[in-house]
């Protein structure tokens, strides 16, 4: 990942970005940063960058053109030409910062992780010249509902949040995904050596050895904490919670739905009686499905509503997994997959796995991954996988039929 910041002080990036986890993180060369100074990009000897707003005001408004160079020489094009490559005509992902923006979440954090470039433009005094604005960025982001002298910290904001996201960054890998926000709650307390300081003890739990316990407590504490600070968090861990229990009555077919409600980015599109539909954004998957496998007849309201959802969620959606229900789209818009599942039912023993060869110990090296992070494994195989999946079977993985669906624009949708 490279973050490139365009700005009127390029040393307050640096000293804050060359320092802690994400300077160390620098000079491993695990992420990039360049700066541009946009007085650098000025069109007169005072270096000037900022005038007076037409119409009046008060103030004085960033101009169009040294920003434009500036971006340009971002992209590698010549700062001062007006030659433009169509690669460079193609919007890099530009985001600036401005009370006007979307306030920033973790979910965006999220999105914006998966760029290879981010570049941000720090707007001071009253602004930057909208046409310039409207020529080269692509997301307005907020910091929250204040205002600031300028855009830098919240871009150093953004890219902390942003950084500590990409592989290799923290040193702990599983970090970033149980922290604040986790599971939809607000980080537990934590403590540190001494036992006891100001009179203040280490609760006892803590203490125990008991892993159980401690887990129940910390959960206890997260849903305190969330529900004196974040209402609005603990109403939605509570509707994912109530929906996961639900899905019990198909508990194992429902691994990748609850999967997602429990601990990825996710949002219930849909809850009826009968059937659900989960929209996961990390994966950019959904996820429709029964909460009783016992049923083979289901709502046609119901299947109407959750057909309709995928159809308005398919701009945004790459594909559709049917875990348990068929019939809510045409069949020969999907394709037939095997789920191959671990759950605490079938223990895999070693000398089980060493005759399966390289499936097994590739099997045996996923289950243990999602066993240290309180995962289940589960993963979706292809008819042309027959051997893998034979191979699963014997050695005591559950199985069972799933349809999937590509998403696009074009897909349609009619149940004949």
């Amino acid at each position: 990942m490279i973050f490139k910041v365009l700005t009127l002080f390029p040393e307050m990036i640096r000293a804050v970005m060359e320092t802690g986890i994400i300077g160390r993180a620098l000079k491993e060369g695990t992420i990039e940063l360049e700066t541009f100074n946009i007085r650098d990009y000025a069109d007169n000897s005072r270096a000037q960058v900022d005038d007076y707003p037409y119409g009046g005001g008060a103030g004085q408004v960033i101009q169009a053109e040294p920003v434009y160079r500036a971006y340009l020489a971002a992209i590698g094009e010549a700062a001062f030409g007006r030659l433009v490559s169509d690669h460079a005509c193609k919007k890099r992902r530009v985001i600036y910062l401005s009370p006007q923006g979307k306030q920033f979440n973790q979910r965006m954090a999220k999105e914006f992780a998966g760029e290879s470039e981010l570049i941000f433009l720090c707007g001071h005094y009253e602004g930057v010249d909208e046409r310039v604005l409207e020529e080269i960025v692509t997301d307005y982001v907020s910091a929250g509902d204040y205002i600031l002298t300028g855009g830098e910290l919240p871009a150093l904001t953004i890219i902390d949040a942003v950084a500590r996201l990409i592989p290799g960054v923290l040193g702990n890998s599983d970090s970033p995904e149980i922290e604040t926000f986790y599971r939809d709650l607000l980080e537990y307390p934590q403590y540190s050596r001494p036992e006891k300081w100001h009179d203040k003890k280490v609760p006892e739990v803590l203490l125990s050895g008991n892993h159980k316990d401690i887990e129940e407590w910390r959960l206890e504490r997260s849903i305190e904490r969330t529900e004196k600070s974040r209402s609005d968090l603990l109403e939605k861990y509570k509707s994912k919670t109530m929906l996961i229990e639900r899905m019990k009555g198909a508990r194992v077919q429902n691994i990748p739905a609850s999967e997602a409600l429990a601990f990825d980015d996710s949002d219930i599109v849909f809850s009826g009686n009968d059937l659900y539909l989960i929209y996961d954004h990390d994966s950019r998957v959904l996820y429709a499905g029964c909460f009783d496998k016992r049923i083979s007849e289901h709502d046609a309201e119901e299947a109407g509503r959750v057909r309709s959802l995928i159809e308005e969620y398919k701009s945004m959606a790459e594909k559709c997994y049917f875990l348990n229900v068929r019939g809510i789209v045409r069949d020969e818009l999907c394709k037939e997959l095997i789920m191959i599942c671990f759950t605490e039912r079938n223990p895999i023993s070693s000398a089980r796995v060493r005759n399966y060869a390289e499936f097994g110990e590739r099997l045996k090296v996923l289950i243990s991954r999602a066993l240290l992070q309180g995962r289940t494994y589960y993963e979706f195989l292809g008819h042309s996988q027959i051997m893998q999946i034979e191979d699963a079977v014997r050695i005591g993985l559950y199985t069972s039929g799933v349809l999937s669906m590509d998403l696009d624009a074009d897909t349609a949708f009619e149940k004949h």
